[in-house]
């Protein structure tokens, strides 16, 4: 295992892990589960300072399986190198916690204090309690655990910081000009464009033709597998269409909720913030005896008028202590006595105002009858789904469970891996994924579990036949082989015509005029970039490769599906002239690559002056257990 560890040390997964390490210097960027009781057999451990037990290995394993957003078993995950991958990931994110153990490094209760205020604050800016709390209940921990863990996570954000600063004023200056020069370098083309469905459409093919460009293609031609499916599905959403609400049960919601459904009232304002009373008072005042609001407002503060405008807001969008006095007034350039809040004190300008608008029964009736019936669905959802299951457990086939439980049944009789369909076009009656990926996984004439959809519908289906792919022969298809020869003639003949082109401007023949001889018209493109910035739509994208490889006068010719283009250099614009990006950019670049590449070192380093023992046996034992226990 260490030696795989070490194999994959330069791998893109640990460089995006420490590049993001060290551009958050967060303590949820990490994922770390390493922290925990240390009872129970180790998965992961560092000499005998740092263990990862089973358990917490075993959940970080599991939730990395959930992150796929695919069903997927734990044995197909263990199949695929999930878990070792996650034992990796466990190793490396050790070996940080065993060196910063022996450095000594650690972080100060004001460091712990300044990151939880941070993290955890409400709209206004003000530390939210109740967010903090509710995030410690999810994760199940107390806030001395909690502490515990944001210590650590920033004692080893000072070591990669430490090793890995990403000074942008250590790259050497010549380096970062040479590579600016390399990158952004744009050249001017003159270029043809010669489109095959353009070129003169060849005569019909002979069926001595025909057959051999059939034969040489057959695999082209070759029909995907198509399978035959028959299913049942539901949702809340469709229960909730057939459910009946009573008249009385909805206006009694009404007289409830009646009031969340009305339209809130609005003010567009401006608003200016004094320190004390004493200078919003004297603003207040030159305000009320004539002066622009705006005007006093910069001259006392030097805001802008851009700087002073709130937008349109609701009473919940306005700083505690504020939001009687703004929507007290009603009319456009109304503007209020000074508001104290938290942030000390206000004027507000109203530059409109809507008042808010009681909602009729009328008007949210059939808003509150869906949202009940929805409600009450997700309820007959599940029993609906019980039902089902035990229906088709006792033996009644699909057709059965149809009419014993009122779901329509749907057929297909055939459709593609893709949804796609014999006669062409995607079929769109079928439910979501993983419904299409769940029948080509279920043998013929067998019926899948109940399954859910992504959007919440539920589904079980059976495969009623397989035809699986096979090659027509050339009488099938024919017209589709002629018109598939024609096409190829065609580009044939483009590509001829651009090596025609090619030919001329090498021997001296100005471009324009070669280009005429064959009907064709001479375009200039715009400065592009080795990349291909700049090269209009329609072109084929090889032509930035093979302007860059040209001398001045030079011309090539690149192809694509379509046809194919002719193009010869005119111009060459060092260092990308007033188009190019910005030499810090390049710098930025090469010292997070040095930063990256010092990282690596540092666990090369760290993985040679300690002694890690991994046993993945561990975790597989776990669920094992676990399915065992069932």
């Amino acid at each position: 295992m260490l030696q795989i560890i070490r194999s994959k040390v330069t791998s893109i997964f640990v460089k995006i892990l420490f590049v993001l390490l060290i551009a958050s210097f967060a303590i949820w960027g990490i994922g770390d589960t390493i922290f925990g009781n240390p009872a129970g057999r180790a998965a992961v451990e560092v000499d005998d300072d740092v263990r990862v037990t089973a358990v917490e290995a075993a959940g970080e394993f599991d939730q990395a399986r959930r992150r796929l957003g695919i069903p997927i078993t734990v044995e197909q995950a263990i199949q695929i190198g999930l878990l070792d991958q996650t034992l990796q990931n466990l190793t490396v994110q050790s070996l940080m916690v065993a060196a910063t153990n022996r450095l000594g490094l650690s972080a100060s209760d004001s460091q712990i204090v300044q990151l939880i205020r941070q993290q955890f604050r409400d709209s206004l800016g003000q530390f939210d309690r109740t967010a903090y709390q509710t995030y410690l209940a999810s994760n199940g921990w107390s806030e001395q655990e909690f502490v515990d863990r944001a210590r650590r996570d920033l004692a080893r954000n000072q070591l990669i910081g430490a090793v890995a600063t990403g000074n942008e004023e250590t790259v050497p200056e010549s380096i970062v000009k040479t590579l600016h020069a390399y990158r952004e370098e744009r050249r001017v083309a003159e270029a043809v464009r010669i489109d095959a469905a353009a070129m003169p459409a060849p005569a019909l093919p002979d069926d001595a033709t025909l057959s051999a460009y059939y034969d040489e293609h057959k695999k082209d031609y070759e029909t995907p597998e198509y399978r035959g499916i028959s299913w049942l599905q539901f949702s809340p959403k469709s229960v909730a269409e057939d459910m009946e609400i009573p008249e009385d049960e909805l206006r009694a919601a009404f007289e409830e909720r009646g009031a969340s459904f009305s339209t809130p009232g609005t003010r567009t304002v401006d608003q200016v913030l004094f320190t004390d009373e004493a200078a919003a008072r004297a603003a207040y005042d030159r305000i009320q005896a004539g002066e622009d609001f705006a005007a006093v407002a910069e001259e006392i503060t030097g805001m802008s008028a851009a700087e002073l405008d709130l937008g349109k807001v609701k009473r919940d969008d306005l700083p505690e202590g504020t939001a009687d006095g703004v929507f007290a007034m009603t009319e456009a350039g109304q503007v209020t006595a000074p508001l104290q809040s938290d942030f000390g004190w206000h004027l507000f300008r109203v530059r409109a105002a809507e008042v808010s608008a009681p909602a009729t029964f009328e008007d949210v009736r059939d808003a509150l009858k869906n949202e009940i019936a929805l409600d009450r669905a997700y309820d007959a959802v599940f029993e609906r789904s019980n039902a089902l299951e035990d229906a088709l457990a006792g033996g009644s086939t699909l057709e059965e469970a149809s009419l014993a439980q009122n779901i329509p049944l749907n057929q297909i009789p055939f459709v593609a891996r893709d949804g796609s369909q014999p006669e062409g076009g995607i079929v769109t009656t079928v439910p979501g994924d993983p419904f299409l990926k769940t029948a080509f996984e279920t043998e013929s004439g067998l019926q899948s579990v109940l399954s859910e959809t992504r959007d919440g519908t539920y589904f079980i289906l059976r495969v009623d036949g397989v035809t699986p792919p096979q090659i027509p022969e050339l009488g099938q298809i024919r017209p589709k082989v002629a018109a598939d020869w024609t096409a190829e003639q065609r580009l044939d003949a483009a590509e001829d015509t651009a090596d025609a082109i090619v030919t001329a401007v090498e021997g001296g023949t100005p471009l324009a005029e070669a280009a005429a001889e064959h009907g064709v018209e001479v375009e200039r493109l715009p400065a592009i970039t080795r990349r291909g910035q700049g090269l209009p739509a329609g072109w084929p994208p090889a032509v930035a490769g093979a302007l860059f490889g040209l001398d001045a006068g030079g011309a090539s010719a690149v192809s694509s599906d379509s046809g194919a283009a002719v193009i010869s250099l005119v111009e060459v614009i060092k260092g990308g002239g007033e188009m190019a990006a910005p030499e810090d950019q390049v710098r930025r670049e090469v010292a997070g690559g040095v930063a990256s590449d010092v990282i690596e070192l540092l666990l090369a380093d760290l993985e040679n002056r300690h002694t890690v023992t991994v046993n993945p046996g561990a975790v597989r034992q776990l669920f094992t257990v676990s399915e065992g226990a069932q």
